[in-house]
């Protein structure tokens, strides 16, 4: 039989996690059992209008003149942005107003959340995160075997990415390590940061700066109001401590000033958020054709702060040729059996193989491939069997 923790004080103990959606969960799986009773913040938040506004709330009045015991609440990440600002500094007094919690679990709270929490409970806060994996030279040979099987090519530049990666498995660095890849589109380098990402661990945080606009890459860079997405925030839920900045060279120039402390010291702070980032590996990506034009454009402060320029080349034909023969073995072992000995049946892998030299652009080479496959299916499948 499942008993409740006595509950004399407001809050017995609060929790701040910080760290991914997938390790908050994990976390409470493991120091939360099925039997407990469990709030979510939203629900409370909930109780709390309902005390403040009670003619509105349809809450009865006795269910208002009286603590609720509950044992544990969840506070979510995404919950801060679903509440007035209002809630953010009065966070311990909302929370414990119509509520005795039993564990207060909180995730990756703002800062104002975190001087809240400290003025009311400082002696009860227990501080947890994410364990992201130790990088050890048995991780880089797995980083490589993954880095030859998924991106063709290339040599020089796995073996770059793999030394400026070395100096984090020797654990007396506090600096992520951050490396430039270059060259032309469609040439591997967003692969091989999804490929060690995989490797190591977790879903790639990436972040395209080319699709915001001015005001917006402003807000998400240096933090805005706390219910819209930001950098720091991005990152701090991260589950993989792989970093991929697409298109860098994108990225207005006067925004460059607040990565010079991230890529210094590993910390990155915004009107939000503190963040700890000391063994992250930063990959960015333009579409520079040198080491010159990267230091010209953005500039001696910035340039000086990449570890290492690494330089992707345009693929030879042959392996266009071999990545079209891979691609194209993917997309027959997703379709039917009919569907696979009818394409095998047709000229499109004999037709791109003899025009691989056409395409510079791999990604869209894959599109025009796989373009080609349904059309081929559509026609037979579909539009023949309706007419």
């Amino acid at each position: 039989m499942c008993c409740l923790r006595g509950l004399n004080q407001m809050t017995d103990k609060v929790v701040i996690f910080t760290g991914s959606k997938r390790d908050f969960d994990l976390f409470l799986k493991s120091n939360i059992s099925e039997c407990e009773e469990t709030m979510p913040f939203m629900e409370l938040i909930q109780h709390y209008n309902a005390r403040l506004r009670p003619n509105e709330s349809g809450v009865r009045e006795e269910a208002l003149s009286k603590k609720i015991k509950v044992e544990n609440c969840i506070v979510r990440s995404d919950d801060y942005g679903s509440v007035l600002p209002h809630v953010l500094p009065n966070f311990t007094n909302i929370v414990t107003l119509n509520h005795d919690i039993g564990t207060l679990y909180v995730q990756n709270p703002p800062r104002r959340v975190i001087e809240s929490l400290k003025a009311g409970y400082g002696d009860k806060i227990e501080y947890y995160e994410s364990d992201y994996p130790e990088l050890t030279r048995q991780a880089l040979e797995k980083v490589f075997f993954s880095l030859n099987s998924d991106v063709l090519g290339q040599e020089d530049c796995k073996k770059q990415i793999l030394s400026g990666m070395y100096r984090l498995t020797t654990g007396c660095s506090s600096k992520p390590v951050v490396l430039m890849l270059y060259g032309p589109s469609g040439v591997g380098k967003t692969e091989s940061a999804k490929s060690i990402s995989k490797t190591l661990g977790g879903e790639l945080l990436r972040v395209q700066f080319s699709m915001m606009q001015t005001q917006e890459a402003y807000d998400y860079v240096f933090g805005a109001e706390h219910s819209k997405s930001s950098f720091a925030r991005d990152m701090m839920g991260r589950e993989s401590n792989v970093i991929l900045i697409d298109e860098f060279d994108k990225v207005n120039p006067l925004f460059y000033n607040a990565f010079y402390e991230l890529f210094d010291e590993g910390r990155y702070v915004d009107t939000n958020y503190n963040v700890n980032l000391g063994q992250a590996v930063f990959l960015l990506t333009c579409n520079f054709e040198s080491e010159t034009e990267i230091k010209k454009i953005l500039g001696p402060a910035m340039f000086s702060r990449i570890g290492c320029c690494i330089k992707y080349a345009d693929l030879s034909t042959e392996q266009k040729q071999e990545i079209i023969e891979r691609w194209y073995q993917n997309i027959l072992e997703v379709l039917k059996e009919d569907e696979r000995s009818f394409i095998k049946e047709t000229n499109i892998r004999e037709w791109f193989l003899k025009n691989a030299e056409r395409y510079d652009n791999i990604r869209i080479l894959k599109t025009k491939l796989e373009n080609a496959v349904f059309e081929k299916l559509t026609d037979h499948f579909i539009i023949k069997i309706i007419d």
